[in-house]
């Protein structure tokens, strides 16, 4: 069962899908994990092309296809701290892609790249579930992501409108970074939309049992 789709903590959370980098991966027992190059750190696995190193992806394709390994990610696009763009398309390109043969969801580190994403989504034309962690935007740009079959999956900071505009079947919550458990987070949620989420969340949380 999970319910929280998406954290960094390092320690054991039967309950939650634990997000690494595929480097020297040794998954713990009992453990889910997703594993992907964050588009922070590319520059840290390129040549001098800035392509990222063919061993460097198999590491990647070795981890992902882990039984443990329940979703790609999270890989994506950062306007912000991302580095250079054509590197970071080619390399989410390549994990959505691996993906789609794996059949795992995808999880989508995107900062001021909505329509890059969901350009990338229409050119892919993905048959696994691609999920939007940590979303803080504005109702528009959950529109977007929702217009595009997204999922959005909901943490400590959030837009309350964009919350509420949010079908139930495309919710998601994660603890990320944060200190606060994800009872508390699922709280928050809840407070703020008016409605029970915590049996909505798991049932969606199924996405990520393999088929």
């Amino acid at each position: 069962m999970i319910i929280d789709c998406h954290t960094h903590r390092p320690y054991p959370a039967p309950d939650a899908i634990i997000s690494t980098s595929p480097i020297g991966f040794l998954p713990l027992d009992g453990q889910k994990w997703s594993v992907g190059l964050h588009p922070w750190h590319l520059d840290l696995f390129c040549d001098g092309s800035m392509r990222v190193k063919e061993e460097i992806w198999v590491e990647m394709v070795a981890a992902a296809a882990n039984p443990q390994v329940v979703a790609i990610g999270e890989c994506g696009i950062d306007m912000v701290k991302g580095g250079l763009l054509a590197t970071q398309m080619l390399a989410f390109r390549r994990q959505a892609l691996l993906a789609e043969r794996l059949r795992k969801p995808l999880v989508i580190h995107s900062v001021k790249a909505h329509d890059i994403i969901v350009g990338l989504k229409k050119d892919v034309r993905p048959s696994q579930p691609w999920i939007i962690h940590g979303f803080r935007g504005k109702p528009s740009i959950a529109g977007i992501y929702l217009d595009a079959g997204c999922l959005l999956s909901y943490g400590e900071k959030f837009n309350p409108e964009s919350l509420a505009v949010t079908p139930t079947e495309r919710l998601l919550a994660e603890t990320d970074e944060s200190p606060l458990t994800i009872a508390d987070i699922i709280k928050r949620l809840e407070f703020s939309a008016d409605r029970d989420l915590e049996n909505i969340i798991i049932e969606n949380g199924k996405i990520f049992e393999p088929l």
